[in-house]
């Protein structure tokens, strides 16, 4: 809108925000979508069911998405979206890589920040890739939730590396989108991103305390909710070369 109606002086001065603002509207919308799922359960339940999580899925998967958008936005040069060049001189300082602020030779900046972010696209796809194949669309769209009955405890050897390897892949790919980038947008958004999934952690396993009890708080002690310890790099690796 600041781009469009430039002559407008307080548009002009709120332009290098209104990226973040819209980032933290679609973090905060796709998590009242998908945390509805969790706190529409019973009077759903209650209501249709068997056929609660039917009526529920599509808010889900749209949260889902809004999520996706959310990671792939940190990927975004914010100073060259349409429909016209940036208004305000902050937005273009904002967008660009702070690598160079550092002394790194603007020659291989670009290269140090592609790199970097390959790897952890790649490392991010590799990931959920491997957890779709080994757990099935069923226990990721949380199918367990609405039917607990039919659910079936995971013993897979990720879980003794970490307890959220799907998040872990949200994690990964906001990051490669915060590397390639690098600049004061990308950064916010890759800690918007991480922000995001860490409460969705806390909305899930408030549940599954709840289900298991104190067995799945001695886990959390022991098991990183998003972190691979350096001792358990082989298991990762291994959950990833297992389903290629």
């Amino acid at each position: 809108i600041p781009r469009v109606f430039g002559d407008i002086a307080f548009l002009v001065t709120i332009e290098p925000f209104t990226p973040i603002v819209g980032s933290i509207l679609i973090a905060v919308l796709a998590l009242w979508m998908i945390w509805g799922v969790w706190n529409k359960k019973d009077p759903m339940k209650e209501l249709h069911g068997d056929l609660a999580y039917q009526k529920m899925i599509l808010r889900g998967v749209t949260g889902v998405a809004l999520a996706i958008i959310l990671v792939f936005h940190a990927f975004t040069s914010v100073r060259s979206l349409p429909p016209g060049p940036p208004v305000n001189d902050l937005t273009i300082r904002w967008s660009r890589s702070l690598l160079p602020l550092f002394g790194i030779d603007p020659g291989i900046e670009l290269w140090i920040r592609v790199i970097l972010s390959g790897v952890l696209f790649i490392l991010g796809l590799l990931t959920v890739r491997s957890a779709i194949l080994t757990f099935g669309l069923d226990y990721m769209a949380v199918v367990y939730l609405y039917f607990p009955e039919e659910s079936e405890i995971q013993e897979h050897e990720i879980y003794s590396v970490i307890r959220h390897p799907t998040y872990l892949a949200g994690i990964l790919l906001g990051a490669a989108g915060l590397f390639f980038r690098f600049s004061v947008y990308s950064i916010l958004m890759g800690l918007l991103i991480y922000l995001v999934f860490r409460l969705q952690i806390w909305k899930e396993e408030k549940e599954l305390v709840e289900r298991f009890g104190e067995g799945f708080i001695e886990y959390q002690m022991k098991v990183p909710a998003l972190f691979v310890r350096p001792s358990k790099i082989r298991a990762f690796f291994r959950f990833l070369k297992n389903t290629i």
